[in-house]
């Protein structure tokens, strides 16, 4: 079994001996600090149960798992998760091992069907990791929407709002992105955009999907949007090239991005590329080999490490 625990969303799956998938479940967040720990394990419990519900264990036995989890990096939250987990398995009585990870080396093993590298993710959030051959872990970035997350679609879609309303102001030009977001969410007045983004209920994924008109508004070949994203990728570029620094081989090793950004921006992707490979000309951006989830990245994980320990 493979889990992807993110801040958005959840996605679990299994795969059988030969690589099969098996079962796929996708729920909410389980980042403790998006939902608590205490909602992020119950959550997690009714992943996993949604996930096995399907697959009959009185007659399969699981070989192992591997979770890659989101917000969980600290010594202390690794081992309250793997208690967690512990227990959970003796309340369903399915023991099989586990690994505890990071959602680089899942997200690697999805692409590039190995473990080291470097990933850099720019989806609601945004983060950086490398890995090394010898099993070396680096990490720069992923502090959050409050002290960091540049690159990220929060930040994108933050600095767009605050684009239109200064495009409002008449502080800068008009872009088509106040059109666009006004008709989408039916506002009347740009005090109604003010009273939908100050509500309680609106939260860090609420107000990153805004980031899809910026996006939008670039391939239009809007200044504003185009700005937005290509100022954004640098400074990920930055955190990445920070997170090379810290060990030669990555200055010459496979470097991966993924996230929902990356994937539906070309403007924010290319500049990326082209400032990192500026910096450091020997690495490569391979194209991912297979078009798997991180949740089968992590699938496949678990395989190569517990293929040969099932339990009973």
């Amino acid at each position: 079994m493979g889990v992807d625990g993110g801040g958005t969303k959840t996605e679990a799956a299994a795969i059988d001996s030969q690589g099969n998938v098996l079962s796929r479940y996708t729920g909410s967040s389980t980042n403790p600090y998006v939902v608590t720990f205490d909602g992020a394990m119950k959550e997690l419990a009714r992943v996993l149960d949604s996930l096995l519900e399907p697959l009959c264990l009185s007659e399969t036995s699981c070989s192992g798992a591997c979770f890659g989890m989101s917000g969980i990096s600290s010594e202390a939250e690794q081992e309250n998760v793997i208690s967690f987990l512990r227990s959970y398995q003796k309340e369903r009585e399915i023991p099989f091992p586990l690994t505890l990870t990071t959602e680089a080396e899942i997200s690697l093993m999805a692409s590039l069907e190995q473990e080291h590298g470097i990933l850099v993710i720019s989806g609601t959030g945004s983060n950086t990791y490398g890995i090394t051959r010898s099993g070396e872990r680096y990490r720069a970035g992923g502090w959050g929407h409050i002290l960091g997350d540049e690159g990220s679609g929060y930040q994108i879609a933050l600095l767009s709002l605050k684009s239109i309303i200064k495009s409002h102001e008449g502080i800068l030009p008009p872009t088509i992105m106040s059109e666009r977001i006004m008709n989408a969410y039916g506002f009347k007045e740009m005090t109604d955009l003010k009273a939908y983004v100050y509500r309680p209920a609106i939260g860090k994924s609420e107000i990153a999907s805004f980031a899809r008109f910026c996006i939008e508004a670039a391939k239009d070949g809007d200044p504003a949007a185009l700005g937005i994203l290509r100022e954004q990728a640098i400074e990920i570029a930055e955190t990445a090239s920070a997170l090379i620094r810290r060990h030669p081989e990555l200055e010459e090793t496979d470097v991966v991005c993924t996230g929902s950004i990356f994937k539906h921006s070309g403007v924010f992707l290319e500049t990326f590329r082209e400032a990192l490979a500026n910096r450091f000309p020997r690495l490569s951006f391979p194209e991912a080999k297979h078009d798997y989830t991180p949740a089968h990245g992590a699938s496949l994980l678990a395989k190569k490490r517990y293929s040969d320990t099932a339990c009973t």
